[in-house]
């Protein structure tokens, strides 16, 4: 899925997840960003769906997000 932005350029939906997710840390810290996306509600575990993604992930797919967050900074 991909997601209009304000300007004539669209992101996935992916990476509007993670920009909004480093711009709430960046803004709030860990702590407070956690607290305002647990207000929002939703459904499922997200902490064991974190825990989930991690332990599937092998070493080239964890270096290879890593390289791509250090892209958008």
């Amino acid at each position: 899925m991909v997601v209009a932005t304000d300007s004539a350029s669209v992101i996935s939906l992916e990476d509007l997840m993670r920009e909004g997710a480093r711009a709430l840390i960046d803004r709030l810290g860990y702590a407070n960003a956690a607290r305002f996306i647990a207000i929002l509600g939703g459904e499922g575990d997200s902490v064991a769906d974190i825990r989930e993604k991690r332990t599937r992930s092998n070493i080239d797919e964890i270096t290879e997000r890593i390289k791509r967050r250090r892209s958008y900074q």
